[in-house]
């Protein structure tokens, strides 16, 4: 899988974000913060990906195994597992969980930014844009090797760039939330993105918990 600090590099198919923190880091249990997204993919598209982790999961255990005396070790779990409805049926999809930390330190102590980059469907980078949960996105990530003797070995998937193919901000875009369209009551007047986002502000605090 990899020499010294070259890892195995992957890019995603097209899917679809969830919990995205890809524009700020998520400082909840923190203080450094990470950024992070799960990224639900049919699971058809998602076998090379499959193939790729679970190569790297076991050359992880491999790897584990010859620095532990050829000890036993155990297999971690994935970094990605089988999306179920609400009645534990399985959809069809796969998800993947990405993070990074949003500021590393090397040995030599300096500190540097670790922000992903974020690119537009046409390969430009963006800015000061808001990725919500529905985005379609691809995701460029590391798979990083890892050993502990409570969890034993295998990789976590580093967050390295994401392209976004369509972006969902927040606003008055339901589908922002997690909505889509029912049947059922329809009310008959509608606000403006602007007037949304101006009650939001007076009306709505902000939480900063979600997610």
């Amino acid at each position: 899988m990899t020499t010294k600090n070259r890892y195995t590099k992957i890019v995603t198919p097209i899917g679809v974000a969830q919990y995205p923190w890809l524009s700020s880091p998520d400082t909840k249990f923190s203080e450094v913060g990470e950024y992070k997204t799960n990224l639900i993919v049919n699971k058809k598209d998602a076998q090379d990906i499959i193939k790729m982790i679970d190569t790297a999961r076991e050359e992880s255990v491999k790897l584990a195994a010859e620095k532990s005396n050829g000890k036993k070790v155990k297999q971690a779990d994935a970094p990605y597992f089988d999306e179920v409805d609400d009645d534990g049926k399985p959809t069809g999809n796969v998800v993947f969980k990405f993070k990074c930390k949003a500021k590393v330190t090397t040995k030599s102590g300096e500190s540097f930014e670790n922000k992903p980059t974020l690119f537009d469907a046409k390969g430009k980078p963006m800015l000061n844009i808001n990725v919500w949960g529905g985005s379609e996105i691809k995701v460029s990530a590391e798979l990083i090797p890892y050993f502990t003797s409570m969890v034993g070995a295998g990789v976590s998937m580093r967050l390295r760039a994401a392209q976004i193919i369509k972006l969902i901000e927040g606003g008055s875009n339901s589908s922002g939330y997690g909505f889509k369209e029912e049947e059922g009551y329809e009310h008959s007047e509608t606000k403006t993105t602007e007037e949304f986002e101006n009650d939001s502000k007076t009306k709505v605090p902000e939480d900063k918990d979600d997610f």
